[in-house]
């Protein structure tokens, strides 16, 4: 073959070899672009798929957040703090206002409107009437309404104003007859254990506040008041010996 011959083929193919490399290149170039891209597509994916320890987790509400007061714990809440007056002195001012006196119940409430006694102070603005209060709680002024029987069974109506201790009204239950007189007179003579006796006996591992005192049949009913939380606990005391025969915590 001629020299010059062998000069022309070479030419060509030299181009041909170049032309092919430059594709193959690019076609590399491709697909290491394309996989670049694959790859940028589907890190977020995986990423997003991982459990990230350190991303921060927005707090639940907290467990130990104050549980709401119902309407009974939150009228307890008001008249509490508001009376100054326990529940054995307003019993000595309404047993004093009755000769030979004797103490049936006693119950802490609102006294009556414009009830109160003379130179008592009215509760404040923390005592506001909650919904559904009952109309005696007009004068927001805390009283106990106490109930004292005489030896024969006459019962009479005695409130004491709960912030002065004064007596503010006492007046015969114009509601009885002779055979609740004579059933009362009887209730008292079984009764040996006092008001204050069973009151001990209820509050000796119960240091919350009286609120109320009661006479039945065969115990003293008497609710304590625990201020930490507002519960009551009514607790039934042997009216024959001091001890208690049936408690019931009001969480309502």
């Amino acid at each position: 073959m001629s020299t010059s011959l062998r000069h022309r083929l070479r030419g060509p193919a030299i181009a041909c070899l170049a032309a092919s490399c430059a594709l193959l290149l690019a076609a590399c170039g491709s697909e290491q672009k394309e996989t670049t891209t694959t790859s940028a597509r589907i890190a977020p994916t995986q990423t997003a798929g991982t459990a990230d320890p350190s991303a921060s987790v927005s707090p639940s509400p907290s467990a130990s957040a104050s549980p709401r007061l119902t309407d009974d714990q939150a009228e307890r809440q008001r008249i509490v703090p508001a009376t100054k007056v326990t529940w054995d002195k307003a019993m000595q001012a309404a047993v004093a206002a009755v000769p030979q006196g004797k103490l049936v119940e006693t119950e802490l409430t609102w006294a009556p409107p414009n009830a109160t006694a003379s130179g008592s102070a009215t509760a404040t603005a923390s005592a506001s009437p909650s919904a559904g209060a009952s109309p005696s709680a007009g004068a927001r002024t805390p009283a106990w309404h106490t109930g004292v029987a005489t030896s024969d069974g006459t019962l009479h109506d005695v409130w004491v104003d709960g912030v002065s201790g004064k007596v503010i009204s006492d007046k015969p239950d114009a509601d009885q007859d002779a055979e609740d007189k004579q059933e009362l007179a009887d209730r008292l003579k079984r009764a040996t254990v006092t008001p204050e006796q069973a009151v001990q006996t209820a509050t000796q591992d119960n240091k919350g506040t009286v609120t109320a005192v009661e006479l039945d049949d065969a115990a003293w009913s008497v609710d304590v008041v625990d201020t930490g939380n507002w519960d009551k606990t009514t607790y039934e005391v042997s009216t024959t010996e001091r001890r208690i025969v049936r408690q019931e915590v009001d969480r309502d």
